[in-house]
């Protein structure tokens, strides 16, 4: 029998590379600062030589600086210049009739990058490629392995989000009380209500990231549903919806110092530039990430070029003012088309002028999501998970071949090779975080990227190659709204994810076998090291009024490898969602009203954001969930432990959060002996009053920790308790 060779069973460390994603977190500022991974493939030739074939990873692994549109094969391998590179594998061994292939990479720079291998025999020109051989019948085509690698300090934020316009607005609820940007810095301003600042969140309460909802200004266009009519958006509408990506709101702006309104339009817009250009450098001098929030997806009915196209030299100084759909509808989405009672999609098709854009974003959702001021759904192109979840699709009626939201064959269909509008839109959006890096000195630290899903991933690429040029530390941050393949699909590109089990992280009821359900769910989707972000509230979700019962939600968050976060109502005992959009809404009430338990909860945050960030085993993946000596978990209580590694035996924190919020609970549980303890130990709790006294009347022995195990007792309902084990000489 004559074989036909082919390449596959690609392998990244221990992870598979067939669509794949393998991830990493390094400091490019330390000394030495790369890791190294282990690739490995096979070709199916047995009845050949090694040495017959010639065998290669292909990448663009750490060749962040290089970033392209699009590079053709011919221009790659070249170290001075190429986005793709080639590197030699060496022949290891034979796996059955496979000849096993493999080599070392190290890991270098911060970025969104790519791998696949290809193999050719010695003399001949052809390459051939993992993804070239014919799958079995409904099996995708071999497709690249994603290697994320982002900075260290990602596994070590903890966030609070707020809006720019509502977190000290006053009584009133009307645009004159708003809060400005002014009021995030730690001087005093001009009304004397200064119960918020950058202080607050970094001392007061310990965060050490800030994410602003976006700041840019916002369409002056609505839908209204009622009278089916574009109507004024002032009220302030939905700062989801931009109009221009390259200014800051001018509504963000304080008034002079005399207390008087700015004259006109420019002089607010400058102003507001100015402060928050302020904002985030005092956020760096008081150790504070800043966050931007950003909608790619979609903007307002009125978005225009902005200083960005000017750069760009897409359009005039002169011109940069001008609608987008009206001066260049190929960078918007087609809208759908509706005849005799069925949807016809164009959701795959630019638009060809103002009157065939789609209507409202994203269009490509059918009706699943409406989103009543953002008339611009930007078009970034044909790709095969474009288009709306299956289960929706098939209500509509409507089959698609090319694809849908769940499609994971990875295949894009739009040529970017020539100057397209795709490649022009593609290097606009490319340049809004660069652009606003150089207007912040290199400051700005990260975003939140709304509807992340909303993008192909290969743009997602080129967005964080191309801002990681200028800022090697900038962290991705996505939201993801959707089932399990689209989550995987964003992960391949981004820092951190959200999590879709908000409502665990405030429910009164949740039991410890939910929470570990949910994070060995999401270690299991995304791969050990992926770093999710964990909150309760967010300005999309509602909160709980127990603001006790939130703080030891948040606790189970911090205690779990990833982001833990808060929306600013969360620690003032806010239950409901905050409407930032349809009106003037304000906290005044919320900030001054008699509540006794407001300082006690600031400082519990406080004392939960300094032992995560004081202590390294809450910055890596190695966790253990702790059940009872008797077995199982205890219901009503969370517990975990965290080391930094094997070898280090006086680096574990045990967390246990009490999940009752009526009442107490108490329990013995059992120390597994993959924790690493040797000697005697006394523990101590991290967030209690006095951290330095001990808890155990004399130092135990490790041996008599693994056979007795550990008592914890709750004396109040919601207690947190981060207990230490230390080392005693």
């Amino acid at each position: 029998m004559i074989y036909s060779p082919w390449i596959g069973n690609l392998v990244l460390g221990e992870r598979l590379g067939n669509y794949g994603t393998v991830k990493f977190l390094l400091d490019e500022d330390a000394a030495l600062a790369h890791e190294t991974f282990r690739v490995e493939v096979q070709i199916a030739a047995p009845e050949h030589s090694p040495q017959e074939f010639e065998v290669e990873v292909f990448t663009n692994l750490n060749r962040r600086d290089f970033v392209k549109l699009y590079e053709p094969l011919e221009a790659a391998c070249d170290p001075s210049s190429s986005y793709w590179m080639n590197y030699p594998m060496e022949y290891t061994r034979r796996h059955y009739d496979n000849l096993v292939y493999a080599v070392e990479l190290p890991v270098t720079h911060c970025g969104a990058y790519r791998l696949t291998a290809r193999y050719k025999r010695k003399g001949q020109d052809t390459w051939w490629w993992c993804n070239q051989y014919t799958p079995s019948p409904g099996a995708a085509y071999h497709r690249d392995c994603a290697l994320v690698v982002s900075p260290a300090k990602t596994s070590r934020l903890s966030i609070y989000e707020a809006n720019a316009l509502t977190v000290e607005a006053m009584r009133g609820g009307d645009y004159q009380n708003r809060s400005t940007l002014d009021d995030f810095l730690p001087e005093a301003d001009f009304d004397d209500f200064n119960p918020f600042n950058l202080h607050y969140v970094r001392e007061t309460i310990g965060f050490n990231t800030l994410w602003l909802m976006p700041v840019f200004p916002i369409t002056r266009w609505r839908w209204d549903t009622r009278s089916h009519a574009w109507a004024k958006n002032d009220s302030p509408g939905s700062p989801y919806a931009t109009r221009d990506y390259f200014e800051i709101n001018p509504w963000l702006a304080d008034d002079d110092k005399n207390g008087l309104p700015l004259q006109n339009e420019k002089d607010r817009c400058d102003r507001a530039i100015k402060l928050f250009q302020d904002v985030v450098a005092s956020g760096q001098k008081n150790d504070l990430e800043i966050f931007l929030d950003l909608a790619f997806n979609h903007a307002g009915r009125d978005v225009c070029y902005g200083q960005g196209g000017v750069d760009l030299n897409i359009c005039t100084p002169e011109e940069q003012g001008n609608w987008i759909r009206e001066s260049r509808p190929g960078w918007c989405t087609r809208g759908s088309e509706f005849h005799h009672g069925y949807t016809i999609p164009r959701y795959r098709e630019p638009a060809e002028n103002n009157f065939s854009c789609a209507v409202f974003a994203p269009a490509d959702r059918l009706m699943e999501h409406q989103w009543y001021d953002a008339n611009v759904d930007w078009f970034f192109g044909d790709y095969s998970c474009l288009g709306p979840k299956i289960g929706h699709a098939q209500h509509f009626g409507v089959y698609d071949p090319k694809g849908h939201a769940e499609d994971e064959r990875d295949l894009f269909y739009t040529n970017l090779e020539e100057k397209t509008e795709t490649a022009e839109l593609w290097r606009y959006f490319a340049w809004l975080l660069p652009y606003w890096l150089e207007k912040t000195d290199n400051r700005l630290a990260g975003i939140r990227a709304d509807f992340a899903q909303g993008l192909p991933n290969r743009l997602w690429e080129y967005i964080v190659n191309s801002t990681r040029k200028k800022r090697w530390d900038f962290i991705f941050l996505a939201e993801v709204l959707d089932p399990p393949a689209i989550q995987y699909r964003i992960n391949k590109v981004f820092d951190v994810l959200t999590t879709l089990w908000h409502s665990c992280f405030r429910d009164d009821d949740v039991s410890m076998n939910e929470l570990f359900g949910i994070l060995e769910g999401e270690a299991q989707l995304f791969g050990p090291n992926a770093v999710v972000m964990h909150n309760g509230t967010s300005h999309d979700e509602h909160g709980n009024p127990n603001m006790w019962a939130m703080v030891a939600r948040y606790a189970v968050a911090a205690a779990s490898y990833g982001v833990p976060m808060v929306y600013m109502g969360q620690p003032l005992g806010l239950a409901d969602k905050l409407d930032f959009q349809t009106q003037w809404t304000n906290m005044y009430d919320a900030w001054t009203r008699d509540c006794p338990d407001r300082e006690p909860v600031a400082q519990m945050y406080r004392r939960i954001n300094n032992a995560r960030e004081q202590r390294s085993c809450f910055h890596t993946p190695l966790r253990y969930f702790l059940p009872l000596q008797s077995g199982g978990f205890h219901g009503r209580i969370f517990s975990v432990a965290r080391w930094k590694a094997l070898e280090d035996s006086d680096a574990v924190v045990l967390v246990f959060v009490n999940l009752n919020v009526r009442g107490t609970e108490s329990g013995w549980f059992a120390i597994p002996r993959s924790i690493r303890l040797h000697g005697q130990y006394q523990v101590f709790n991290l967030v209690a009053d006095n951290p330095s006294a001990g808890l155990w009347d004399r130092p135990r022995t490790a041996e008599d920790i693994y056979q007795q195990g550990v008592f914890v007792k709750f004396y109040y309902p919601n207690e947190t308790q981060f207990l230490e084990l230390v080392a005693i000489d």
